[in-house]
């Protein structure tokens, strides 16, 4: 890649390099597909016990400060054989017509217990909702009308709050988009993953590309903006397919492509997650034998290809991985959701089983708050009990909280301010130890550059995003999180 887009940050790869060599360059930055399980929350910090986090919620003040709600919806039609997260497939028969309403009735149960144990809730600002999963849109109008009704009269809401929508194209063929719409949500999330319906049939996936180009004219006349969940590295692709899905994306004047690497690491064994087909070692290995899985290089070379054809349309990624075109959302052309959530990581408010959130204000705190993973469980606590579904969290401070929020900042791919850090760790990003040396190597290496103009702030480089996941973890995760100092300066 030799382009260089217009405005700070978007360097693009040096001219003959290419993310092979980028790779080689960086060999620490080389994970395969079965750890590549990067998040940007932490794995690190100080375990609580449920009862701990119980305390820290209930004693957070973030009363009148922004903060994000999600709810997550564990229900699915099909499962999808990379899919490692908390979900479960709707039975057929009575019990799953009757699952969105037991379900909404569980995530509203949830969120009032969460509302009477933690008062401070209904006063803060919240400034987007997502609702997920699983597949939330699989609710359907009238459930999904309850929890925005719930989420209206028990929240205070800005009022210009982002409220979205996930769902795959099977659920968008008919007026679904249309309904959602009109009961209020205003920015919506498709997961086709690939318009090669070989690929998505492999996989396990319930649609074909004629339904998926559907649902994006759906999803245009809504005249909302929406992004497009496309993936890379999955089997029976090539570089050519996936640049020929991106492209089509491009001529349909979709406004945000998003882009994933297949994650095959086993969620389940961290407790965040449930086992993927393909985690079940006999089927890895046979795929694997079979070579089915694209290598680390073919999987980047789509990655390279697709990111070529997003640049000569005009797209910039903002956040990390999401591909906007110009002008799609206001102040750095960044949705709502991945501003709250990354750029300037508010308090993060999660319900529904496996989900997690974070406390987090103006102190060198964070809390990382979990739900229980085990769905059965979940649902148990909130039927037979009078408590919260919570799992254990974690706290993180000093050193350790920074390195996540600067994990946080790189993934909004905006610009990381030092004075920021400075108010809030009383560190110097690019004087003081860890972050100095951290920093000065990422420069080095081409992935953040300095801002125009303002001489304390750096942003990725496009290098830098292409990489930014496994950058997150050995950079700030473990070089400045898991630095050996006790606190930060304060």
């Amino acid at each position: 890649m030799s382009k260089t887009a217009a405005s700070a940050g978007t360097t693009a790869l040096r001219p003959g390099t290419g993310l092979a060599r980028l790779l080689r360059e960086n060999p620490a930055l080389r994970i395969g597909q079965d750890d590549y399980n990067i998040n940007v929350t932490a794995n690190y910090g100080e375990e609580l016990s449920v009862s701990r986090v119980a305390d820290a919620l209930r004693e957070h003040p973030g009363a009148g400060r922004p903060a994000h709600l999600y709810f997550h919806v564990p229900l699915c039609a099909y499962i999808c054989h990379f899919c490692n997260y908390v979900k479960r497939k709707v039975s057929d028969g009575p019990e799953g017509a009757a699952a969105p309403r037991v379900w909404t009735d569980l995530l509203l149960d949830e969120s009032a217990r969460r509302l009477a144990h933690s008062p401070w809730l209904a006063h803060a600002r919240i400034e987007s909702v997502y609702l997920g999963g699983g597949t939330a849109s699989l609710l359907g109008t009238e459930q999904l009308a309850r929890l925005l009704d719930h989420v209206r009269e028990r929240y205070t809401l800005a009022d210009d709050c982002e409220i979205s929508l996930e769902g795959n194209p099977d659920n968008f063929q008919h007026d679904e988009l249309a309904e959602a719409r009109a009961i209020g949500f205003n920015r919506f999330s498709v997961g086709v993953q690939s318009l090669q319906s070989e690929v998505n049939a492999f996989a396990g996936r319930g649609h074909d590309a004629a339904m998926s180009l559907r649902a994006v004219e759906k999803l245009r006349a809504t005249s909302r903006p929406f992004n497009v969940d496309m993936m890379f590295g999955l089997p029976h692709q090539s570089t050519g397919t996936v640049a020929d899905d991106i492209r089509r994306l491009i001529g349909l004047d979709v406004p945000t492509v998003t882009i994933y690497r297949l994650r095959n690491a086993d969620r389940a064994r961290m407790g965040i997650g449930n086992r993927a087909l393909w985690n079940v070692e006999s089927v890895r290995d046979r795929l694997r034998e079979q070579h089915l899985f694209p290598s680390l290089g073919e999987t980047y070379a789509m990655r390279e290809a697709v990111v070529e054809l997003l640049l000569d349309g005009g797209y910039h990624p903002s956040p990390c991985g999401w591909w906007n075109r110009p002008g799609v959302y206001p102040d750095g052309n960044i949705p709502r959701v991945s501003r709250n959530k990354w750029q300037r990581h508010d308090t993060m408010i999660a319900y529904g089983p496996g989900a997690y959130g974070w406390l987090t204000g103006d102190d060198d705190t964070v809390v990382q708050t979990h739900n229980t993973a085990d769905i059965s469980g979940y649902a148990r606590v909130l039927r037979d009990g009078r408590g919260l579904p919570l799992a254990s969290g974690r706290r993180l401070t000093g050193y350790e909280a920074a390195g996540l929020v600067l994990g946080f900042a790189f993934k909004a791919n905006q610009p990381i301010d030092a004075a920021r850090f400075r108010r809030r760790f009383g560190v110097e990003l690019f004087r003081d130890e860890p972050f100095a040396s951290a920093f000065a190597d990422l420069m080095e290496r081409g992935l953040v550059e300095p801002v125009p103009g303002t001489p304390e702030s750096v942003v990725p480089t496009l290098d830098g995003e292409a990489l930014h996941e496994e950058i997150i973890s050995v950079y700030f995760h473990q070089r400045v999180g898991g630095f050996a100092e006790a606190v930060c300066r304060r």
